[in-house]
Formats: structure tokens, sequence, C-alpha cells
């Protein structure tokens, strides 16, 4: 003896119409070909998790001390917080690729620049750390083949905005 049937929950409970192929839609897109286009993201990620191994190797061999990486507080992030002998250093890395429209430091806009500083004073309250703090950046820029261009430290690229 068969039971009743399925309930949808969660759903709407309606039937899945049927797409012109004749298949019903499940929600789950096809995967494509890497030669399409696809993952846009995914190769801006790449770019990005490269650009901060970059930046660590050259932070580390100028004798900086690494914390953290990608450290998250709620939805904002930390690169990398590092430790110097004038403090602690929460350090925001942007990479690009040439030919890129602006340089990657000016990316840091205001917006995020708040983020840095909420999630700083998160990682400070939290871990109890009483020492100066600066805000860096580190901009990387790659060549097309991935080869770095230019990799330049901006050492207190800004100060805590005073609201």
């Amino acid at each position: 003896m068969q039971g009743p049937r399925p309930i949808n929950i969660g759903g709407t409970g309606r039937e899945r119409r049927e797409r012109k192929g004749g298949k019903p839609e499940t929600g789950i897109r096809p995967e494509r070909d890497a030669g399409s286009g696809a993952g846009t993201a995914d190769c801006r990620h790449i770019t990005g998790r490269k650009g901060e191994d970059i930046a660590l190797r050259h932070l580390l061999s100028a004798g900086f001390r690494l914390l953290e990486r990608n450290w998250r507080c709620s939805h904002k992030e930390i690169d990398l917080i590092m430790e110097h002998c004038d403090g602690l250093h929460i350090i925001e890395v942007k990479t690009r690729t040439e030919p890129a429209p602006v340089e990657p430091e000016q990316a840091v806009d205001r917006q995020k620049r708040r983020r840095l500083e909420t999630a700083a004073g998160s990682y400070i309250k939290m871990t109890g750390r009483c020492a100066d703090v600066h805000f860096d950046i580190v901009s990387v820029v790659l060549d097309k083949d991935g080869g770095i261009l230019r990799i330049s430290f901006m050492e207190d690229a800004f100060f805590p905005i005073k609201y």
C-alpha cells in the first residue's frame, strides 16, 4: 500500500512546471565548461588570494609577524592582522590585474574603512591587546600571466574616522 503523496515543505506546494526542453525546473543551474566565461567570481577570488599570499610574504620579509589571516567578525573581514615593533597592523590587501582602470588602493573607500575599524575594534576587544593600531593597505598589481608588476605597502594609509 502506498502512503500519501510527499509534500513540499518550505516551498509553495505547487508542481514544478516543465521548461521548454521538456524537463522539470529544478532550481539548479547546469554546470558550465571553463571556456564559456563562467567563474568570474572564482577568478577574482583566486586573484585576491594570490595577492594576499604575495603581500604576506612581502610583510614577513620586512619583519612583521602574522597574528591572523582572513579574520572574520560577523560580516566583516580583515585580510591580515600583523604585529610589528610599533604596534598592531590591520592590513587590507587589494589586488588587480593589468590593465586596471584605477589603482587597487583607491578601492578602499569610506565604507570599507569603517568596516575595518569596526572589525579591528572587535578583534582588540576579543583578544585584549593593548597596542598602537595602524591601518595599512598593500596594493598588488599583477600582469595577465599572474606575475607581479608592482607591490606597494602604504603604512598608516588612513586614520580612524571621527564620528
